[in-house]
């Protein structure tokens, strides 16, 4: 019983329960605290596959080369199944030509009578059924994840548009400034920007700041903690993973140094600079985000649009998204040098020239 609970927990993390499966998994988390306990724990030792997890794209014509190849496979084995059956029969008689001439025609016993219409199914019936088959599934399993892929992925932007009408309103109260990050502290992380919003009535929900297509996402208990929660922890081990948290799956501008002095970000409404984003990752190549399966990462910039990136530096942008000028994962080194940090990053930590 222990196994088969285990391996539902796993199969809700890897997506692989069907619709009514998961529906009742989730009514039994929500009344189990000891089950969410469990789905938790294989969650975070699930956290570090996660980078590697990198889907690519098939090739084009995969699924019409595959379906053409299993067809003629299908094919050969059915007529060589045939004819080894031929081969294996018992000879017919062999009749005098004047004598088979007079006689009424009759079955020749041992003969193999070829396949009726209106009977079962020949050898070549099935080869075909089945390569029809193999073809279906190719291109309909794709199809299936691609649009899941894009529902996430839509979700996502949705979710960083309302984060970005907040962030706007919170900056049209505040003279034109996002939500400042503390240069030291407790909040002196990226992800001070989700208890800053909420406390302040910005966001309606918790579940804005998690990306649908990221692990977190499988969390049912997440929630933003408040700023007097933040101050509160004593255990420097659970404010650590408050930190590392209290962003959701979304990263946050860093902010810039500018004359020796770190400056908040601003609100110029510049349509280049990215202002929040799918968390980076440290684990893939160029910080890229793991939300969306290594693909890319959906991009709010300054002036509220939301556009998904396959690069953090994409072609006509000068600029890194998550790394400053000097190749740092830190604050900006000028107004212009856009850097986003995950929730846990400190804009003012220096460590060697990668940033690491």
């Amino acid at each position: 019983m222990a196994d088969r609970v285990e391996h539902q927990l796993l199969g809700l993390l890897l997506e692989a329960l069907d619709d009514a499966e998961q529906k009742q998994l989730e009514e039994q988390l929500a009344a189990d605290p000891e089950l969410r306990r469990r789905l938790s724990r294989l969650q975070e030792a699930l956290c570090p596959l996660e980078a590697t997890r990198v889907r690519f794209e098939p090739p084009p014509g995969l699924a019409e080369r595959t379906g053409r190849l299993v067809f003629r496979v299908a094919c050969e084995r059915a007529e060589a199944s045939q004819r080894r059956e031929l081969e294996a029969a018992p000879s017919a008689a062999v009749l005098d030509p004047v004598l088979q001439a007079t006689r009424p025609a009759e079955p020749l016993a041992g003969a193999v009578a070829p396949p009726s219409s209106s009977g079962g199914w020949s050898w070549r019936d099935l080869a075909v059924a089945a390569a029809i088959f193999a073809a279906a599934a190719l291109l309909v399993i794709p199809a299936i994840e691609n649009s899941r892929f894009n529902a996430r992925l839509v979700a996502c932007q949705d979710n960083l548009r309302l984060l970005g009408q907040a962030l706007s309103q919170y900056s049209q109260r505040h003279q034109d400034y996002f939500p400042p990050i503390p240069q030291q502290g407790r909040l002196a992380t990226a992800g001070v920007f989700a208890p800053v919003l909420a406390s302040a009535g910005y966001l309606g929900s918790s579940r804005l700041v998690v990306c649908p297509a990221s692990p977190l996402a499988d969390d049912r208990q997440f929630r933003i903690p408040s700023l007097e929660e933040i101050a509160a922890v004593e255990d420097p081990a659970r404010l650590e993973r408050l930190r590392g948290l209290m962003g959701g799956s979304y990263g946050y501008c860093l902010g810039y140094v500018e004359d020796g002095r770190y400056r908040s970000p601003r609100n110029l409404r510049r349509a280049q600079f990215a202002l929040m984003s799918d968390a980076p990752s440290d684990q893939l190549p160029g910080y890229q985000s793991v939300n969306h399966g290594g693909r890319g990462q959906n991009v709010l910039l300054e002036d509220f649009h939301v556009q998904f990136f396959t690069t953090p530096q994409p072609n006509g942008l000068r600029d890194h998204f998550f790394l400053n000028d000097s190749g740092q994962v830190a604050a900006g080194r000028h107004r212009d040098d856009a850097v986003i940090g995950r929730s846990g990053a400190s804009p003012l930590r220096y460590v060697g020239t990668s940033g690491r």
